[in-house]
């Protein structure tokens, strides 16, 4: 017969391999005090730093749950999605500034590769540091001036360094402010000021590709901050600050005339004023073809604005709303440019007899600028048409003021 032995059972290990499996699937439970006690004991085991790491998850996960609950316990749902849309829309506001200020890069590119080598490094250093000259021209005094309120003609509220009374991101009715021209956007002051000052620089570089060449660099420098501090918000003013053309009816939407068009006429009046390049025109008033010296750059600072554009359009609902307009007017902008390009280089194809790439480029940035005001209220088919126009108008424009430009 086989004799039972009795023999001493065996303590079992804790093992964490055989115990993983039943925690994940819902069974590691304690049924009593003493297998709890044992887990205590094996806990022990662990090395200091381990066990010092198991109070301080508590503690952890303990103040995130208190703050979660201390954040949205007194707020209505209501107001979560009101703090959600404002969080959404400055986030739109702010990266499409960003593409709008990145702009600068495109024009320091495309005015460098236009001009002469000799003077390059004249050129980079007006286009960089134009927008640190907007940016403080338009803190101090350009913003106020162009959204602050007064009368027709001029802001007279909070005309220096943002000082005016404001309740952003209140619109309509429930904003109380100094700025009540943006108060139809609902996004902090801080953001409405760094859009403006973006579309503002913008106006300021315009100017320094038209008097590339031919203007000390102190007489630019002050004719850049009298432009962004003083020229560019009073004319801003009469349109976007409620000004008496906006009593008109005028409407800009997103700054052909406001932006494209002031810093356009700034530039041809200091083009007009400092006459032509040297070494132009000969004594006999024969043209002299002045080339660029690098039009690899220049393709490259056209594609730079190109892409910026899509913040100076789209960027200029100042919501997202449900994206439909953001969609429509970034199409109908592709378009024109990609329509004012074509338009030029046919144009150019059959004046001058072969395509030209500085007027192709030309063409592109007309076919930009000409759609920029409607831009949200066009169709893409009248968007292409406008393109078109653009562009032709750009390559005779060019071939006109060449001509002209020594009576």
């Amino acid at each position: 017969m086989s004799q039972v032995v009795n023999q001493r059972p065996r303590k079992r290990r804790f093992s964490l391999k055989e115990s993983l499996p039943s925690l994940f699937k819902g069974r590691f439970i304690y049924s009593s005090a003493s297998t709890f006690l044992q887990d205590l004991k094996t806990l022990q085991r662990l090395a200091p730093t381990w066990q010092a790491c198991i109070p301080l998850a508590i503690l952890i996960v303990g103040i995130f749950a208190f703050s979660a609950s201390a954040q949205t316990g007194s707020k209505t749902v209501e107001q979560l999605e009101t703090e959600l849309k404002v969080g959404i829309d400055t986030m739109w506001v702010m990266i499409t500034a960003m593409l709008v200020i990145f702009m600068n890069a495109g024009f320091c590119m495309l005015e460098t590769g236009f001009c002469r080598q000799k003077n390059a490094v004249n050129v980079l250093s007006k286009n960089l540091i134009v927008f640190a000259l907007s940016t403080i021209a338009f803190w101090i005094i350009g913003f106020g001036l162009m959204f602050g309120g007064g009368n027709g003609f001029i802001g007279l509220d909070g005309i220096f360094l943002l000082s005016g009374a404001d309740n952003s991101p209140l619109t309509g009715e429930a904003y109380q402010g100094a700025y009540s021209a943006l108060s139809w956007t609902g996004v902090p002051l801080a953001a409405k000021f760094f859009f403006q000052l973006a579309f503002a620089g913008t106006a300021a570089t315009i100017v320094s590709g038209a008097v590339a060449e031919r203007i000390k660099f102190v007489d630019f420098l002050i004719f850049s901050l009298l432009l962004v501090g003083i020229a560019y918000p009073l004319t801003g003013h009469w349109i976007w600050g409620g000004g008496w053309l906006a009593g008109m009816g005028f409407f800009d939407f997103a700054g052909s005339t406001v932006v494209h068009a002031v810093g356009g006429w700034s530039a041809l009046t200091g083009a007009f004023f400092l006459g032509p390049r040297l070494g132009k025109y000969n004594a006999n008033g024969g043209i002299n073809a002045l080339p660029g010296h690098n039009m690899s750059i220049a393709a490259l600072g056209c594609l730079i604005l190109w892409l910026g554009w899509f913040g100076f359009n789209p960027g200029s609902t100042m919501a997202v709303g449900n994206g439909s307009l953001i969609a429509h007017i970034a199409l109908t902008t592709n378009t024109a440019a990609a329509f004012g390009g074509i338009a030029s280089m046919v144009t150019a194809w059959l004046v001058l007899g072969k395509p030209d790439l500085s007027m192709i480029i030309n063409g592109i940035l007309a076919g930009l600028v000409a759609v920029t005001a409607p831009c949200a209220f066009v169709s893409i088919p009248a968007a292409a048409v406008i393109g078109i126009i653009g562009g032709i108008f750009s390559c005779l424009c060019c071939d006109f003021l060449r001509s002209n430009q020594d009576r």
